[in-house]
């Protein structure tokens, strides 16, 4: 069963199928379709494949021409699970949120499972790209395997590779090609085949000696950011007491050639991996006995800060309120556990009037994250808009705002992200 596997991957005869058309789903099932390999997207939300079908992109980094161009090839999109039965390979990217109590959320992948177990059979290959605790994938696979009387790395084959998209990077993705690939495997079979399905995507793969390895790896890069972040944003508070730029000091910092990587302030983290991440691995370690007091903090730190943002906001004693510049990183659609919402349901219990823009995210879902808001824009924002606004607050530094002329139309503006490095009377930081 290996070699016939592994033939048919070396030769591109295979299909692969991809459970969770999302932001990793999606652009990593067009990489397969791009090398013109049949490719199955299955997701269970039937507005995603209508769209897809239809040659519609509902993620900004992805074209609709990729799509258009893929559909004439070897992609087919489904929210039937019954068709991942014509597959060789099956990659799982379905969201790994965390609870109010900050415990995993599993109940996606648990699902993800449920609908492929009636599928698994000699032959298959399942890879899990989710980012999660370490043993997830065993611990959610092995039963199942042994319950069919497979033998896993001789009939059938498990491995894991963590995602490691990056919304609105320009200079790497796994459309590109060019984000090494973290991969590993149950046996050495399973991590041969593994390797050989993502080196026909990907310029250059790392291999680790075993699965839990590579589910540790996904979260140690992502609590390395929250740390730093965490720090950052507390040393911000201190600067300000004692009137010393940050930006400033990080600069200099920065000019050492070794030993020390920059990380900003801002006003929060958001999307799938750096508010999550830490309490994955937190969790873990409290079942094994360990408490992770530093991870905490950084988590905790991170998570407070819209709520620093906005208290300074109150202050200002503003009625009318633009937040510009909504989704969780530059450039990007992506509204995921984005700080903007948090700091926009604040402002409206203290009975604020708040709008909201963003031109790089789609105005329904605007509406739909923004229950409340008196108007959502997504068009340029002109000086009879901006002269009825008494505080424009800046969480993202997209390249599609024209930020010179925000700042010569407002009465007042804070700066979240340090995008005018000149001091103007009219733009505040916090």
């Amino acid at each position: 069963m290996y070699k016939k596997l592994f033939d048919k991957i070396k030769k591109k005869k295979f299909t692969i199928s991809v459970v969770g058309l999302g932001y990793i789903g999606l652009p990593l099932a067009l990489s397969f379709a791009q090398k013109n390999i049949k490719v199955i997207g299955v997701d269970k939300d039937r507005n995603k494949i209508e769209k897809i079908k239809n040659c519609s992109s509902y993620i900004n980094t992805v074209d609709k021409s990729l799509i258009k161009s893929c559909l004439k090839k070897k992609f087919s999109v489904s929210t039937n699970f019954r068709e991942l039965r014509f597959s060789d390979v099956i990659i799982i990217c379905v969201p790994t949120p965390i609870k109010k109590n900050k415990k995993p959320d599993m109940k996606y992948v648990r699902e993800a499972v449920k609908k492929i177990s009636d599928i698994i059979e000699k032959g298959h290959l399942i890879i899990l790209e989710c980012t999660t605790y370490p043993g997830t994938t065993e611990d959610y696979f092995l039963p199942i395997i042994k319950n069919k009387k497979l033998n896993i790395g001789e009939n059938v084959f498990l491995g894991y590779s963590p995602e490691r998209e990056d919304p609105g990077n320009k200079k790497f993705s796994i459309l590109k090609g060019n984000i090494n690939k973290v991969i590993s495997g149950h046996s050495k079979n399973c991590l041969k085949l593994v390797d050989s399905v993502y080196k026909l995507i990907i310029t250059k793969t790392h291999k680790v000696s075993n699965i839990k390895t590579a589910e540790f790896t996904k979260l140690l890069e992502n609590i390395y950011r929250s740390v730093n972040i965490g720090l950052v944003n507390e040393l911000y508070n201190l600067c300000s007491k004692l009137d010393i730029n940050i930006y400033e000091t990080i600069n200099a910092a920065k000019s050492k050639p070794f030993g020390y990587h920059a990380f900003y302030p801002g006003p929060g983290v958001g999307g799938h991996c750096i508010p999550v991440d830490p309490y994955y691995l937190s969790w873990i370690a409290k079942k094994k006995g360990i408490n992770l007091k530093f991870i905490q903090l950084a988590g905790n730190i991170n998570r407070q800060r819209p709520t620093q943002v906005s208290s300074f906001i109150v202050k200002q004693n503003v009625k009318n309120i633009l937040i510009l510049g909504l989704s969780y990183k530059d450039n990007s659609d992506d509204l995921r556990d984005a700080p903007s919402i948090k700091i926009f349901k604040n402002l409206l219990e203290k009975g604020k009037n708040i709008y909201v823009s963003d031109p790089n995210v789609d105005r329904k879902i605007i509406m739909k994250n923004f229950k409340g808001a008196k108007n959502v824009t997504t068009h340029s924002l002109n000086k009879k808009f901006l002269s009825n606004i008494d505080l424009v607050i800046l969480l993202n530094k997209h390249k599609t705002i024209n930020y010179k002329s925000i700042q010569s139309k407002s009465k007042l503006i804070l700066d979240c992200k340090n995008i005018y490095k000149k001091k103007y009377k009219n733009v505040l930081t916090a």
